[in-house]
C-alpha cells in the first residue's frame, strides 16, 4: 500500500482503516484534504475515501464488492464512537452484532466500537456501501475541555436512541461526504460534525444527569481497586489499560468523566498518600518507602514527593514526628 498518511492524523485513527485497506489490497493516495484508494483484484473490487475533522476524527466512504469469501479484521487502538450510513443491498447481514449499537432512523447505525480486534465473515458476492463518521475519544475530551459541564455523555449516546431532528443532523452530517465533491474542506466537515455533536449534547445532558454510564462506573472503580493493589508495580496508563482490557484513551476519558481529575494526577496522589503514612509510622529508609510506592531509584522517589509536598521525605518525617 502506498503510504500516504493524512498528515493531521492521530496514529489510533490511521488505524481505522490503514489495516483494512492493506487485507484488501488497495492503494491509498492523498488527494486535496484527505485519501481515496481503489481496488480491482481477485478479493475484491470498489473505491474508497477518506477524510478527516482534525487529528482525532475521521469520515469515510467505501464502495466494496467482494469477490469471494473472506474473513475481513478490523483492529482499533481503543474505544471509538461511530455514526454509519448504510446503504449496502439489504440482502447483505451487517457484522454490527459483535459491537453495542443502535439502529436510528432510516438506515444509520450509532455504535461504540470496542479496542481491540474482531474477526467477521464476508461471502462473496456481498456488496459494503458505507459513509461512517468515526470520533475518537480525544475528540470528546477536548469538546469537554472547551464547553465543561456541556456536553457531559456524548459518548455514550452513540448507543441510545435518538430523537428524529438529531437523526436528521446526523444524517446531514454524513451527506458531507460524497466521491468527488469539492467542497469536502476539512473545515465544513468538523461544523457539519459540531452541530451533529451540539444537539447530541442536548439529549446526553438529560442522560447524564438521569444516571451515570454504569460501565463507566464500574471501569473507574476496577481501576482503583487495581491502584490500590499494585501502588507499588507499574501504574503507566498502558499497563492499566492491558491490565483491564481497555483503550487508554477511553480509560483516561472514563476516568475524568466520573471523578473530575486524570487518572496519572490520581495515581500520584495515592501514591504518596502512602508514601507519608509508611514515612510517619515506620521507621525503614526513604529508598524503601520509594519502592513500595513505585520509585525504583532514591532520587526520583525525592524529587516526586518533594514538588508533591514541597519538602523532601527525610524533612517531612522530622516535621511529622514533632507533631506527634
Amino acid at each position: 500500500m502506498t503510504d500516504h498518511a493524512i498528515r493531521s492524523e492521530s496514529r489510533e485513527l490511521q488505524t481505522l482503516y490503514r489495516p483494512q485497506a492493506e487485507q484488501l489490497g488497495m492503494e491509498l493516495h492523498h488527494r486535496s484534504a484527505g485519501l481515496v484508494g481503489q481496488v480491482d483484484n481477485d478479493i475484491c473490487r470498489g473505491r474508497f475515501q477518506a477524510n478527516p475533522a482534525g487529528p482525532y476524527c475521521l469520515v469515510i466512504w467505501h464502495d466494496i464488492t467482494f469477490l469471494r469469501e473472506v474473513n475481513f479484521s478490523e483492529y482499533s487502538m481503543t474505544d471509538y464512537a461511530c455514526l454509519t450510513m448504510d446503504e449496502s443491498p439489504a440482502s447483505n447481514a451487517s457484522p454490527y452484532g459483535v459491537q453495542p449499537f443502535t439502529m436510528q432512523e432510516g438506515n444509520m447505525v450509532s455504535l461504540v466500537q470496542q479496542a481491540g480486534s474482531v474477526t467477521y465473515r464476508i461471502p462473496a458476492g456481498s456488496r459494503s456501501l458505507t459513509r461512517s463518521i468515526c470520533i475518537l475519544p480525544e475528540y470528546f475530551m477536548e469538546l469537554e475541555s472547551q464547553w465543561p459541564g456541556q456536553v457531559k455523555g456524548l459518548f455514550d449516546t452513540f448507543v441510545q436512541p435518538w430523537p428524529s431532528d438529531i437523526a436528521l443532523a446526523a444524517s446531514t452530517a454524513l451527506s458531507t461526504l460524497a466521491p468527488g465533491r469539492p467542497d469536502q474542506t476539512e473545515f465544513l466537515i468538523k461544523a457539519h460534525i459540531d452541530l451533529l455533536l451540539a444537539r447530541l449534547a442536548q439529549t446526553s445532558s438529560a442522560f447524564a444527569h438521569g444516571h451515570e454510564s454504569s460501565r463507566d462506573q464500574d471501569l473507574v472503580q476496577q481501576v482503583k481497586t487495581h491502584i490500590q493493589t499494585h501502588l507499588g508495580g507499574d501504574l503507566s496508563l498502558e499497563q492499566i489499560a492491558r491490565s483491564l482490557y481497555v483503550g487508554r484513551t477511553r480509560l483516561c476519558l472514563a476516568f475524568r468523566s466520573q471523578t473530575g481529575t486524570s487518572l496519572a494526577k490520581y495515581i500520584r496522589e495515592r501514591r504518596m498518600n502512602r508514601a507519608r503514612r509508611l514515612l510517619s509510622s515506620t521507621d525503614e529508609d526513604v529508598a524503601w518507602i520509594g519502592r513500595q510506592v513505585g520509585y525504583e531509584r532514591p532520587s526520583s522517589f525525592s524529587a516526586a514527593f518533594t514538588r508533591e509536598t514541597g519538602v523532601a521525605p527525610i524533612v517531612w518525617r522530622e516535621l511529622s514526628n514533632r507533631s506527634d
